[in-house]
């Protein structure tokens, strides 16, 4: 892929199919998962990439 594709992703100038985007992905040793918007948050926080303001939590820690 040419570097004025990659720079047009970047800015948000050109919609890239789905194989361009897994072929990206897998160039930086990454998975590609399609994730329903509802549940960004709750993978964010299970990946560790804290809570997102929306989310609400799965479960609550019984006290000891």
């Amino acid at each position: 892929m040419l570097q004025t594709n990659y720079s047009k992703i970047e800015r948000g100038k050109t919609d890239p199919r789905f194989t361009t985007l897994l072929e990206i992905a897998r160039s930086l040793s990454l998975e590609l998962m399609l994730v329903p918007t509802e549940l960004v948050g709750v993978v964010n926080a299970l990946v560790g990439h804290g809570p997102s303001p929306h989310a609400k939590p799965l479960f609550l820690a019984e006290p000891d």
